[in-house]
């Protein structure tokens, strides 16, 4: 067969950034062998010289019989990330790579690109999708033993995403990570409370919501004792501030991950009042996959 039937684009719940459909598309070409057989470990492998895909299309219409188990990855949250942080590749060392996305209901058609999963809060390497991957193409040229084929994948990746990587690209001359700040468009009428937990470069991302959502700052407790944070979130979300409710739960979980279980139903009714019920849903699976009846 010389031209593969196309992809159905439902990996996400929104459809995939240009810059990494690109990417799909092109791996995408090599999932169908010459026995006209579909193996989507050849669209999630497809780069491993810099991360895996964390999912790939299902088998097309009619192809079932070729793989009959579900290729995409499902709905994941890695370990020690909260439900804003949406996976779409992994570096196979426990860190992945994915989109910061605060507030799904804006429904933006791009997001800033973060590395999670290593240690609580995130280390953000770029603006946007396309940035992201110029990043780990940098990234990948960094490498000792880089093969040829995968120099020539990465040249053609950039001609195609008209980017420059470069070995340099990221990094201090003196070989540290250069400080990517996260930088989110704020609606009229919203507000983005930065976190307070972490230093340097992994950081909790914060909350962004409509700015009534917010109480004022000096009505804080401002707690570590999970007791008191609880009586806190709680107090918070009967006053009408679900998003405030949400920085201290999100805080408190960053802490210490520890306190899933706890926090799991101030949380979850957090993300209901500001009409975000997809991340309850992640903090469900989030409290399946890492609580204590796992």
């Amino acid at each position: 067969m010389t031209t593969p039937p196309p992809w159905v684009d439902d990996l996400f719940p929104f459809p995939t950034p240009p810059a990494l459909a690109k990417l799909i598309d092109i791996a995408w070409e090599h999932a169908f062998t010459d026995e006209d057989q579909y193996d989507d470990g050849v669209v999630i492998t497809h780069y491993d010289f810099m991360f895996d895909l964390a999912c790939a299309p299902l088998a097309p219409k009619g192809w079932e019989h070729t793989y009959p188990g579900p290729s995409r990855g499902g709905d994941f949250v890695p370990l020690w990330a909260t439900p804003e942080l949406i996976q779409f590749g992994h570096l196979g060392t426990g860190i992945c790579v994915g989109w910061v996305i605060p507030a799904p209901e804006l429904q933006g058609s791009d997001h800033p690109v973060a590395l999670f999963g290593h240690r609580p809060a995130a280390r953000v390497i770029a603006g946007d999708t396309r940035a992201g991957l110029e990043w780990m193409l940098s990234l990948g040229l960094r490498k000792d033993g880089l093969r040829d084929d995968d120099r020539s994948l990465i040249a053609r990746l950039a001609a195609e995403l008209d980017i420059n990587p470069a070995p340099e690209h990221g990094v201090t001359p003196d070989g540290r990570d250069v400080v990517v700040p996260l930088e989110l468009a704020v609606p009229s009428g919203w507000r983005h409370v930065p976190s307070t937990f972490g230093v340097g470069f992994d950081n909790g991302i914060g909350v962004l919501a409509p700015a009534d959502a917010f109480a004022e700052y000096s009505l804080l407790l401002r707690s570590s004792k999970l007791d008191e944070i609880l009586t806190e979130a709680a107090r918070l979300l009967d006053a009408g501030y679900p998003a405030t409710a949400l920085l201290e739960l999100t805080d408190a979980f960053h802490e210490d991950p520890d306190r899933l279980p706890d926090l799991h139903p101030l949380w979850s009714r957090a993300y209901h009042d500001l009409g975000r019920p997809q991340y309850a849903n992640r903090l469900d699976l989030m409290l399946a996959t890492y609580g204590p009846e796992r």
